[in-house]
């Protein structure tokens, strides 16, 4: 459900008990059960029979001698692949088309046939390997194999846009609620991020400052955007914003410690979302927030992370973390329900607005003019205004967006509409602001800034993405066949316990401040619970 792979149907049962599994796959599904997940909840999730992942656990000391023995050897699968230049143009191809579907952009096939004819060009022109043949026609017939080798049977390509997937969505939900009933995910567990790109120094198009800063040389700021990382949880909980900027010191930022910001702050040379920040953000952000929240609530610290699948989003993030489950949408219907989407950056983008202009307000009362105002305008005032932006939006607008997704906790999912609340802002706020810095604006302009998007990626754009991504699944192969194997057992648990215990109590010895030493003794024992329960299981086996 969760994945762009054709259903297996009853009739090809037997076939599918008799695939070869990949020993990567076996690997997984060993840690897997090792953590304790049940062979049922496994056999679900990666589509097996039961009886193949018993067989698999039981065998894990002869899969384990195979990873060793096969060290040397580069993949554990023989498969088909198209290799040369139209293999690297369909992988590019298949990233496009997945970016449009999320964007809820219509697909033609002659859209298609030509964006694969402008990236093949791209590969020729950019190549010195001689292989490479002349033409490349991007034939119908061609298509209708790419569409069967990549899964896209179920998307439709029309001349038209296309029509909304009620079924897709119903489906979707149906199996969302089964793993969160099955599971016993609570609101406070259930979370949803999206990129989204904002122009942080653009005016209307109308004003006089975003006419000249079109046709000045050297003052181009109505392009200067970052990318932001936006969400929450069902029960209206905000994370933190992740900035992502192409300068990692800028000028502004010169006497502010990044530490400080209001804001977690990363950079990229083109400002985008890639493989290694996203997980940089994971590790290191999300699932800190996430555990404080958590323990914070008196919750146990599982959570379940739903995804699209943006050429930024690595495939394996959910295998980084025992106790965090990944779900990704199907990109056919991303657009239609992803939570974030739903109002939550609209709502966003107006509020950045409005407390922009009301900067603007109040330097030109202080004498000062509008331009001058926006030529200073810099990055860090851009941080701030987006934090405070961020504050802005409201605990009912993060909880309503889940309406379209979720058919659990719907009691909460009332009272907002996400046109009428970003027209309030226009109307009432922004534009009453316009006024005041005698803007010659109306709500239609106000609209377009709200809504503009960032520009479509170029074909090096997408060639730089791909190549990033097969370096990622590259190395991720090689590691998982280098590493070596993870297992706890209850004598090594019991040391590594007695050894966190003795340093608490030096610690105690040392600390004259009680309150300080049980806050941090408090702590230290929630964080170790996980591996509690792991020790109590293994003891009761």
């Amino acid at each position: 459900m969760f994945t762009n792979c054709p259903s297996v149907s009853s009739a090809s049962g037997e076939k599918m008990k008799r695939k070869i599994i990949p020993l990567k796959m076996k690997l997984k599904i060993i840690a897997m059960r090792e953590r304790g997940m049940p062979v049922k909840a496994i056999a679900r999730e990666l589509g097996l029979p039961q009886s193949t992942i018993s067989t698999i656990f039981k065998d894990k000391s002869r899969v384990r001698d195979a990873v060793k023995s096969s060290a040397s050897v580069k993949s554990t699968v023989i498969r088909k692949k198209r290799a040369g230049p139209i293999g690297d143009m369909e992988r590019l191809l298949v990233t496009w088309m997945k970016d449009q579907i999320q964007k809820h952009k219509p697909l033609s096939l002659s859209t298609i046939q030509a964006m694969a004819r402008s990236f093949f060009n791209t590969l020729k022109e950019n190549s010195d390997d001689p292989t490479y043949p002349q033409v490349f026609t991007a034939s119908p017939g061609w298509f209708q194999r790419f569409k069967r080798r990549n899964n896209f049977n179920n998307v439709k390509i029309s001349g038209e846009a296309a029509s909304p997937n009620t079924e897709g969505v119903k489906a979707f939900k149906e199996e969302l609620n089964r793993i969160i009933v099955d599971e016993k995910y609570l609101p406070e567990q259930i979370f949803n991020v999206d990129e989204t790109c904002l122009f942080w120094k653009r005016m209307p198009e109308h004003t006089y400052i975003h006419q000249e800063s079109k046709t000045m040389p050297g003052f181009k700021t109505y392009k200067e955007r970052v990318t932001l990382l936006l969400g929450g949880n069902v029960a209206g909980f905000k994370l933190k914003p992740l900035l992502i900027y192409h300068s990692e010191n800028p000028r502004a930022f010169k006497n502010v410690s990044k530490e400080t910001l209001p804001i977690h702050y990363r950079h990229n040379e083109k400002a985008w979302m890639t493989l290694a920040l996203f997980s940089d953000w994971f590790l290191n952000c999300f699932i800190p927030e996430a555990r404080e929240y958590c323990w914070e609530n008196n919750i146990p610290f599982r959570i379940l992370l739903i995804l699209d699948n943006a050429p930024g989003h690595p495939q394996h993030i959910g295998d980084m973390h025992p106790y965090i489950k990944v779900v990704y949408l199907p990109p056919s219907i991303t657009a239609l329900i992803q939570p974030m989407d739903q109002g939550v950056i609209s709502t966003f983008k107006a509020f950045y607005l409005r407390q922009t202009f009301a900067q603007a307000v109040r330097a030109t009362e202080s004498g000062r003019t509008l331009r001058d105002f926006w030529n200073d305008f810099n990055i860090l005032n851009a941080t701030r205004n987006i934090a405070a932006a961020w504050k802005d939006v409201t605990q009912k607008c993060m909880k309503c967006v889940w309406k379209k997704v979720m058919k659990t906790h719907v009691d909460a999912f009332k009272g907002f509409n996400k046109d009428s609340a970003v027209d309030n802002i226009i109307r009432n706020k922004i534009l009453v602001l316009g006024n005041q810095l005698e803007l010659d604006i109306d709500e239609e302009d106000i609209h377009e800034l709200v809504d503009i998007e960032a520009e479509e990626l170029s074909n090096e754009d997408l060639i730089e993405l791909e190549e990033e991504r097969r370096k990622e699944a590259e190395a991720m192969e090689e590691a998982v066949i280098a590493e070596a194997p993870k297992m706890f057992t209850t004598k090594t648990l019991a040391e590594a316990f007695a050894a966190i215990s003795s340093g608490v109590r030096m610690l105690e010895e040392m600390d004259v401040n009680y309150e300080r030493f049980a806050k941090t003794d408090r702590q230290i024992q929630d964080a170790l619970f996980c591996y509690w329960e792991i020790y109590n299981e293994k003891n009761k086996k």
